[in-house]
């Protein structure tokens, strides 16, 4: 290699060296993309989980007759409506299942009669919480008519509910306020390394874009449609099908763990 080729090359590596030193998109790539995972794990965490919620509805409101059971499928089932409500809103999957309100009646999570009431309320803002509402009344009611035995289980029941109405809120919340993008951050005139590095971390970009929007229809979208049927399903399963239905206690066969034990 001539003396000449080997200027050439020392240059162009410092000229290099320096862009890439002074470069800031591997930071802001770097945030970005962690905010996008970040964001998707607590939209995940948030979509709301039927099960603890029936599991102390099935254990705290007593009675086997048909006002008892109404009362425990109807709290699971508004439980389930609001978060319908709140997907309608942010899922493009669940809008396309459930264009009207109607079409809720018609799939089962909500009455006739609780649409009507419903749509009597005029409020500009969003009305996903008042399902949550009519279940705390039917708590309330139980506790009055000693379906609920205690003030403790009363207690419980409305910290449970609270708790499935700050996971939709949190959910209402992300797609309120969207993330940012990142492009803004750059200058209008961007130096030669910089694009460089761009086309490198391109990939990195197209999958955190990916997870930006996690209701969308996309195959790697979150789909909301089987959160809401299981929900749904186990929630009734819980407080109706599977209630008060368990094995007979009876004493496993003497030292059957142990010897079982000592074989592995």
């Amino acid at each position: 290699m001539s003396k000449q080729i080997e200027s050439v090359f020392e240059r162009t590596a410092v000229y290099f060296g320096n862009y890439l030193n002074r470069s800031n998109l591997i930071f802001i790539l770097g945030f970005f993309v962690s905010s996008v995972a970040t964001r998707w794990n607590v939209l995940l965490q948030n979509v709301g989980f039927i099960e603890s919620l029936a599991l102390f509805v099935s254990g705290c409101i007593h009675g086997e007759d048909d006002e008892s059971r109404m009362c425990r499928r109807t709290v699971v089932r508004n439980a389930c409506l609001a978060q319908c409500l709140v997907l309608r809103d942010i899922s493009v999957r669940i809008r396309k299942r459930f264009p009207t309100m109607h079409s809720l009646v018609e799939a089962g999570f909500m009455t006739k009669n609780e649409l009507e009431k419903f749509e009597s309320f005029e409020l500009s803002y969003d009305k996903y919480w008042l399902p949550i509402t009519w279940s705390v009344t039917h708590v309330l009611n139980a506790r009055r008519s000693g379906k609920v035995i205690n003030d403790l289980e009363t207690s419980k029941l409305i910290d449970e509910l609270k708790a499935f109405r700050e996971c939709l809120q949190t959910l209402t919340n992300y797609d309120w306020v969207p993330l940012p993008l990142v492009y803004p951050q750059f200058d209008i005139v961007l130096p030669v390394m910089t694009m460089i590095e761009f086309l490198f971390y391109v990939g990195w970009m197209k999958v955190a874009m990916n997870l930006l929007n996690s209701f969308g229809e996309d195959d790697d979208d979150l789909d909301c449609s089987f959160f809401i049927d299981k929900n749904l399903a186990t929630g009734l399963c819980i407080v109706d099908t599977c209630r008060n239905i368990v094995p007979n206690l009876r004493s496993s066969p003497r030292n059957s763990f142990s010897e079982s034990f000592e074989k592995f």
